[in-house]
């Protein structure tokens, strides 16, 4: 690691993908907005998603996969990170606002609404507490860059290890079976998600992901269960808006440990 500086390299990246295998052995994929804390990689989960950052945090592997080229500075190379995650819980918030949440408001322009002042942050408290899953990064390797919303990323679990390869599909994604386009060597069969995401760039006022789960033969993917939807879909209206931030709220509200 000695001739990349992680915390330079996720300051010049845009969105990411966190991969990980699940308690049932299965590969999971998220996008993410990279940070960085004492020159780690760092992800600021919500309390909203409090489930899938302790079952990060619990992976005794996870990979980092900067590929996104929109929004990036000079400095960024496609690359994806390897290391050992750990769980720093913050329910006051002290981490987020002391080491993050600068960086969070230049990298995430939405974060703005709940905290681009102290007035902001005192009516949106439970925006500011997190649980700050941290990677020791232990290895880096390079990928392909990602430059399109049709280029996709398959992961595959084999035991306690996860194969990442950029994809394009080929073909029409319907159907039980997905034939794909892949950069590199096909990796052994085992269970597999091929995961996609676009946003709005550069606001990133919106963001989808979708996926596809099932197990990849060696050749294909064989679905198991495909997304309702792919894409960005229409801009959401000002009333959705509002019910999607009040449903934030409530969950974040609902999971923040009981201040005393």
């Amino acid at each position: 690691m000695s001739v990349i500086n992680v915390e330079r390299l996720v300051a010049a990246s845009s969105l990411a993908e966190l991969c990980w295998l699940g308690p049932d052995g299965a590969p999971r994929v998220r996008g993410v907005v990279p940070l960085s804390r004492d020159g780690r990689p760092a992800l600021a989960f919500l309390y909203a998603d409090h489930a899938v950052a302790r079952e990060v945090a619990a992976a005794g592997q996870v990979a980092l996969v900067l590929a996104e080229t929109r929004s990036t500075a000079p400095a960024f190379t496609p690359t994806v990170l390897r290391g050992r995650p750990s769980l720093v819980d913050d329910p006051e918030g002290d981490v987020y606002l002391e080491d993050l949440v600068v960086q969070e408001l230049r990298r995430y322009p939405p974060s703005r609404l709940f905290a681009d002042s102290p007035l902001l942050m005192r009516e949106n408290w439970w925006w500011l507490p997190r649980l700050v899953v941290e990677i020791d990064v232990e290895a880096a390797e390079p990928t392909a860059a990602r430059r399109s919303p049709y280029d996709h990323l398959l992961a595959v679990g084999h035991e306690e290890a996860l194969a990442l390869r950029a994809t394009g599909l080929v073909g029409s994604p319907s159907g039980d079976t997905l034939a794909l386009e892949l950069d590199g060597a096909p990796p052994a069969p085992g269970p597999a998600v091929l995961f996609g995401q676009d946003a709005s760039f550069p606001d990133l006022e919106q963001w989808s992901q979708w996926r596809w789960q099932g197990r990849w033969d060696g050749s294909a993917l064989q679905v198991a269960e495909a997304p309702a939807r792919t894409g960005l879909g229409r801009t959401p209206g000002l009333l959705q808006r509002w019910r999607r931030q009040r449903d934030l709220e409530r969950r974040c509200r609902a999971a923040i440990p009981a201040r005393s």
